[in-house]
């Protein structure tokens, strides 16, 4: 597993997860178990992926970021 990402926000790393599951990258949501209690934890949040999904899960969050995405969350 790689760590992709890593965000002071619970909510934000579980919609970039779920963006992401959606789209066939079987990403995970590391020490969410410590954040459960407080929204903002200092360490943050990681979110990791296989290493073998690392680069698709990288573009896909390009795309979302620049808003390449159509409205069914397709790259354009």
């Amino acid at each position: 597993m790689k760590v992709i990402k890593r965000t002071h926000q619970q909510q934000e790393a579980k919609i970039i997860v779920g963006f992401l599951n959606a789209h066939g990258v079987e990403a995970e949501l590391l020490d969410g178990h410590i954040n459960s209690v407080l929204p903002v934890l200092p360490g943050g949040v990681r979110i990791a992926v296989p290493d073998d999904q690392e680069q698709e899960a990288m573009r896909l969050l390009a795309q979302a970021q620049a808003g390449l995405m159509d409205s069914d969350g397709q790259a354009q």
